[in-house]
């Protein structure tokens, strides 16, 4: 299961009146034009043309005696083929351009899928729900595939000539694959607020003294911290991040990234429970993570046991790099007002189609553009990241981990 690509030759072409790689919306109109240039002399002929779009899944699992392969395919919208030409057909041999075919045609890219295609399906197949009041956009082209699993969702525009030849129907075919776009999304639809995510750790060294800060340790007060003596002090605290639930792609508005470090006072030595302490944010690791889920229709092999599976997909997308150019360290202060520091709006951070972005430089090269969470029929994408926080407090570096959900919309405007 391949996405399909462009086919045509001088017996049947199509041309589209658009830059390459141009990415369409839906609702918008596609023109064109189809074409042939070879030798044809036909009494008797047709061509046709459609746009086709269609959710394709696949999964093979593992089974006795054999392997099972399942699929899930949905047919987004169903038009009827536009007849371009009915009639007799000559182009002569040798020809010149005014002697070949060209005829102009323009298609509307529909908004919605029909109800009436949902019929041969049952709603354990589907991630939307198939009741007949709600209207369901289409999806975004995408393709992608792990062990066991494929995923198609594509669009192209089918161009059939018909003709008769010593008694029989000839058949040729051309293809033109269209790239359809998620819905543009304005700002004022989404709802930018923030999560709370911590994490608690702790320190131990007698730099959290006052008196010892900056100051090197003797081999005894190393050897002391390296047994965990309890004569050596330790702090606990608390790591809390304020982390956006939504983010949009190329919003210019700064991503908000909060990040404070409040005292624990449970698990601190009591000598420096009211010590405000010097917290260094040494580095922000931001991995966005992608979960790609499929479901597919059960079959009689697998004892109609409903199929589905998942794979998530990883891309670092460089934060960390931010810290390592930085002239002036990024400094948090532990019992101070438990004051947060919006590393987001320090060094401006957007995220576009391409990854993430400081100061307008991106940070880190990507192996996929980044693609909005969306839900169709048998496909859902989803997000989350997981960040790796490391700070540095009396020289101790402690590195914690969480994980936020996150919504990504697509931008505002056309790719």
């Amino acid at each position: 299961m391949h996405p399909t690509v462009v086919t045509g030759a001088p017996n049947l072409n199509i041309s589209i009146a658009a830059p390459p790689a141009w990415t369409y919306l839906a609702g918008d109109t596609i023109i064109g034009s189809v074409n042939r240039s070879s030798h044809l002399v036909a009494p008797d002929a047709k061509i046709t043309l459609v746009l086709i779009g269609h959710a394709k899944a696949r999964l093979i699992s593992d089974g006795y005696p054999h392997k099972s392969t399942y699929y899930g395919d949905w047919d987004l919208f169903k038009p009827p083929r536009q007849v371009l030409l009915r009639g007799p057909i000559h182009i002569p041999e040798p020809s010149v351009p005014t002697d070949w075919i060209n005829i102009p045609f323009s298609l509307k890219i529909p908004r919605t899928t029909p109800h009436w295609l949902l019929g041969n399906h049952a709603q354990t197949e589907s991630f939307l729900p198939l009741g007949t009041s709600t209207r369901h956009p289409l999806p975004a082209t995408y393709a992608t595939e792990w062990p066991g699993a494929k995923i198609c969702i594509e669009y192209y525009l089918q161009a059939k000539l018909q003709y008769m030849r010593k008694g029989l129907w000839r058949v040729q075919r051309a293809t033109a694959p269209i790239r359809l776009g998620h819905p543009t999304v304005d700002a004022d639809e989404i709802r930018f607020a923030l999560q709370r995510c911590s994490i608690t750790s702790r320190v131990r060294s007698q730099r959290l003294l006052p008196s010892m800060q900056g100051v090197d340790l003797t081999l005894t007060q190393k050897t002391q911290k390296l047994l965990g003596l309890s004569m050596v002090p330790g702090y606990c605290f608390e790591v809390v991040m304020w982390v956006p639930v939504a983010i949009q792609l190329e919003n210019p508005a700064p991503i908000p990234l909060c990040v404070s470090v409040i005292p624990q006072r449970d698990g601190t030595s009591g000598v420096i429970r009211d010590v405000v302490q010097r917290v260094r944010i040494v580095s922000i690791k931001m991995t966005l993570l992608s979960e790609v889920e499929i479901v597919v229709k059960p079959s009689e092999a697998g004892f109609f046991k409903l199929p589905k599976d998942g794979h998530i997909f990883a891309q670092n997308l460089g934060l960390e790099k931010v810290f390592k150019q930085l002239k002036i360290p990024i400094v948090a202060f532990a019992g101070e007002n438990d004051r947060s520091v919006d590393i987001g709006a320090v060094v401006r951070l957007v995220l576009g189609r391409d990854g993430l972005r400081s100061d307008g430089r991106r940070l880190s090269p990507l192996n996929t553009c980044l693609q909005p969470s969306f839900v169709t029929f048998n496909t859902r994408l989803s997000h989350s990241i997981l960040w790796h926080v490391s700070l540095n407090i009396a020289g101790e570096t402690r590195t914690v981990m969480m994980k936020t959900s996150v919504i990504v919309y697509n931008s505002v405007l056309r790719p």
